[in-house]
């Protein structure tokens, strides 16, 4: 059975962000990344990094096995080359392995609308053990005001687990409780940057009908490691 999720999200910042672009300028050392209306935006690989961080962390809460290492190559390393439908986590089945990429597709995440201003603050390099600053450490960062972004995801999946056909894939269900538990996108976290008031799910359609969220969330919490392992043919 085929399995088609997409997800329209609302991204509602409380604090400046930073999504830098690795330039600088004559004036600033870090300028944020700007799409070709010269509007900063967040990309796609970064969202779905962080999404992917979220999930793994919920699907470890929930006794779930761990997911690969998306970063490993190691064709040795037992159980890492598998096809999805032996992987043991629904984060790999989700996202993909480094072996086989998953069917989750990211779109950046943009201001909609606004005027999208920023903002350019000095700061010095601070030594992180002693907690002084350095000397001739003087930079600056360019940051994005808080503004409303939105963002879509679209996957496409094959042979996820259901409870039924009137229910969404528990795979899905995680995802839904992931993004809602993002709180912080972007850099410089650490200095009180790029914390989120949430992460609105607009709307949501599976396999072309509406999504019940509350629904899903619901299943997350029905769904065990024994139940889902079961449904899986495992046991």
């Amino acid at each position: 059975m085929g399995h088609h999720i997409r997800l329209d999200l609302q991204i509602v910042f409380t604090s400046r962000w930073h999504a830098g672009s690795g330039e600088s300028s004559l004036m600033t050392d870090r300028l944020v990344r700007r799409n070709g209306r010269n509007r900063p935006f967040i990309p796609a690989a970064t969202l779905k990094g962080i999404v992917r961080q979220s999930c793994e962390k919920l699907s470890r809460t929930r006794g779930f096995p761990d997911p690969s290492d998306p970063h490993q190559s190691d064709l040795t390393e037992q159980g890492g080359f598998v096809p999805s439908a032996q992987m043991t986590s629904p984060v790999d089945r989700l996202f993909g392995t480094r072996f086989e990429p998953g069917g989750l597709f990211f779109r950046d995440a943009y201001i909609n609308d606004g005027v999208a201003d920023t903002l350019v603050q000095h700061r010095v390099a601070r030594h992180r053990v002693l907690g002084t600053a350095k000397e001739k450490q003087l930079f600056t960062t360019e940051y994005s005001i808080p503004e409303v972004l939105c963002a879509r995801i679209d996957g496409w999946h094959k042979k996820l687990v259901t409870l039924d056909d009137d229910n969404p894939p528990y795979e899905y269900c995680l995802l839904v409780a992931g993004i809602l538990a993002v709180d912080k996108i972007g850099g410089d976290k650490s200095t009180g940057s790029g914390w989120l008031k949430q992460i609105g799910l607009k709307s949501g359609q599976y396999n072309g009908s509406a999504l019940d969220l509350d629904k899903a969330l619901d299943l997350l919490d029905l769904v065990t490691w024994e139940d889902y392992s079961e449904l899986r043919g495992e046991r």
